[in-house]
């Protein structure tokens, strides 16, 4: 709920993550817990990524440097389970409150692994962050992961979720195999809506996201379709520039699917938010999606209402250090925008947050700054901003 006096200086970051220890895979069905991937730190520090006790991923190029080692749960054991770490890490920032997502899992349903692997994960994840984060969901809340290739088991899923209270639901940002233009995701769509509870796609989750194209896989023909997996395997450099950044823009992917075949207009209280994409390039495509609305008139899809009406009825999108979206919020609103630091991955702003959260107080005024960080996180995911400005003392210790 919100509150009537304002309390600009609350934060919530709508953008923050757990890993997976060795609890979680202790949850897993014996059969499956030798795939859950492991994120280790060698001597210097370094992550080194396994699956099946194989190193496939190895040590960077540089060492890190001790503000590296803060962040991707370098020097945290615990992978982020740690509450007094957690709420020390928030103090350094002045952070409120979390929606917290998964961190390996973010690939959960990615589409290298069978239906029932990533039902299993799926489920052990929301029965762990349950357990752990329950006593203090006022501070913090999970997302419930849904495995998405069975959509009853999918639904089923996200019975169980809200039934235990979880504020929102995360779904793969791009799914290659099943868009998400497709009516088999009706259940889905009139659950989350009768539920009342958003829907999360936060990028580099999925599958083509994290490829670094923007490809048409049902296009391809079978040998073309293995060349791309041999490319995958063998020649994949690990390029960061590509798949960050687009894997930023794969944020604009579930907004024109849910707009274009009508989701949206036929669920008019389903709500949904875009995690981790910042959106410097909202504003265009609000745009662009209003102008081949009209253009393109022949062979489109006939809504009741301008295409970008829908986003700002029923969307948000988070930012962290975005210029270019504040700059853009005579075009967008502040009404969608809900501020995210993305702790603790290495392109997010933890631990130095504290600059981009002053400069949207200064970009943006005491109004608009309030909604996008902390009201209109409370608004969609049910923080109490009451109970956070009187029991701020729960970190207060540890604030700067």
């Amino acid at each position: 709920m919100t509150t009537a006096n304002p309390l600009p200086d609350l934060v919530i970051t709508a953008d923050a993550h757990v890993g997976e220890p060795e609890a979680l895979r202790k949850r897993l069905p014996e059969r499956f817990r030798a795939r859950l991937p492991e994120l280790t730190v060698d001597a210097d520090g370094n992550l080194v990524f396994k699956v099946n006790g194989k190193v496939v991923e190895g040590p960077p190029e540089r060492k890190p440097t001790a503000e590296d080692l803060l962040r991707e749960f370098r020097s945290d054991p615990s992978q982020g389970t740690d509450l007094e770490r957690r709420l020390h890490d928030m103090a350094i920032e002045g952070v409120d409150g979390q929606v917290i997502f998964p961190n390996i899992g973010l690939g959960c349903s990615m589409g290298d692994e069978d239906v029932e692997y990533y039902q299993a994960w799926a489920c052990a994840h929301n029965d762990l962050v349950w357990d752990l984060f329950k006593p203090f969901q006022h501070r913090f809340k999970p997302a419930g992961l849904i495995p998405i290739d069975d959509i009853d088991v999918a639904v089923a899923e996200a019975e169980r979720c809200i039934e235990r209270g979880f504020c929102t639901l995360f779904l793969p940002a791009v799914v290659p195999w099943q868009p998400y233009w497709m009516s088999v995701y009706e259940p889905l769509w009139s659950f989350a809506e009768e539920a009342g509870v958003p829907l999360n796609f936060h990028v580099f989750s999925g599958n083509l996201a994290l490829r670094n194209d923007f490809a048409s896989a049902g296009d391809l023909n079978q040998d073309r379709y293995e060349k791309a997996r041999r490319a995958v395997k063998e020649d994949d450099d690990g390029e960061e520039l590509l798949s960050t950044v687009l894997g930023l823009a794969a944020g604009m992917s579930p907004i024109v699917n849910l707009t274009g075949a009508g989701v949206l207009e036929r669920h008019p209280n389903l709500r949904f938010v875009v995690t981790e994409s910042e959106c410097g390039w909202l504003a265009w495509l609000l745009q662009a999606m209003d102008q081949m609305q009209e253009r393109r008139y022949i062979a489109m899809r006939k809504l009741s209402l301008r295409a970008s009406e829908y986003f700002k009825r029923q969307g948000a999108i988070t930012i962290s250090d975005d210029p270019v979206a504040l700059n853009n919020v005579e075009l967008t609103g502040s009404d969608c925008l809900i501020w995210g630091n993305d702790y603790p991955h290495d392109e997010g702003t933890f631990p130095h947050s504290r600059r981009p959260i002053e400069e949207i107080r200064k970009r943006l005024g005491p109004e608009d700054a309030h909604k996008v960080l902390c009201g209109n996180a409370a608004r969609l995911f049910g923080f109490d901003l009451d109970y956070l400005a009187a029991n701020r003392g729960e970190v207060g210790h540890h604030r700067h």
